[in-house]
């Protein structure tokens, strides 16, 4: 189905309208879209794991360096399983043997069959997280990522988001007080979310 980005946006500047500093900032983010990602789901988690507790541009690189030494663009499971000793491509990343670690149990998962993606994708937001909770390294962090991001779900709020909350913290400085964005900004959390983090390069 098609998402309408145009409606959102124009729902979320109205909802917005009461605050005139986050509408201001809402207005010049513009329409915001969540674009499909190109990986499979766990080249997506890998790639969220290895996004963790680190900056943006320090996990792109990681990312770029990994694809490299795998030899294409947007790897997926199939095309890692195929390639010789897997696990230490992996292993030769430049992030911590926790991550590492995390990964690998992850990939066991899946060529194992313990973990049936096909099925997993289709749960709602809280049985979601509690499977995929169930693994080392995938907290709720990770699977609001993989909700917004990979399933695209459009009421998705990242609470654990570092940048988020340090977001909302100052629109209620400009606000003068608090304001419930899960309430104001429902059901559509998960383009709001993009828009903290877009305004946040502006406003932190």
């Amino acid at each position: 189905m098609k998402i309408d980005y145009d409606s959102i946006h124009s729902e979320i500047l109205l909802k917005s309208r009461p605050y005139k500093y986050l509408h201001e900032q809402i207005n010049i983010n513009g329409v915001i879209k969540i674009k499909k990602t190109k990986l499979d789901f766990f080249a997506f988690i890998t790639k969220m794991i290895i996004s963790q507790q680190i900056s943006d541009n320090v996990a792109e690189k990681i990312w770029r360096d990994y694809c490299q030494m795998l030899g294409c663009k947007n790897p997926n499971f199939q095309k890692i399983k195929i390639i010789k000793n897997p696990i230490n491509n992996i292993s030769k990343l430049k992030i911590s043997k926790r991550k590492i670690n995390y990964i690998i149990s992850f990939y066991n998962a899946i060529k194992k069959k313990n973990l049936k993606i096909t099925e997993i994708i289709k749960l709602n937001e809280k049985d979601l997280k509690y499977e995929l909770c169930k693994f080392k390294g995938i907290g709720p962090w990770t699977c609001d990522m993989v909700l917004i991001f990979f399933l695209r779900r459009l009421n998705i709020f990242p609470e654990n988001d570092l940048i988020i909350n340090k977001t909302k913290q100052e629109l209620f400085k400009f606000n003068n007080s608090k304001i419930d964005l899960k309430k104001e900004f429902s059901p559509y959390l998960s383009v709001f979310s993009l828009h903290l983090w877009k305004m946040s390069k502006r406003i932190l």
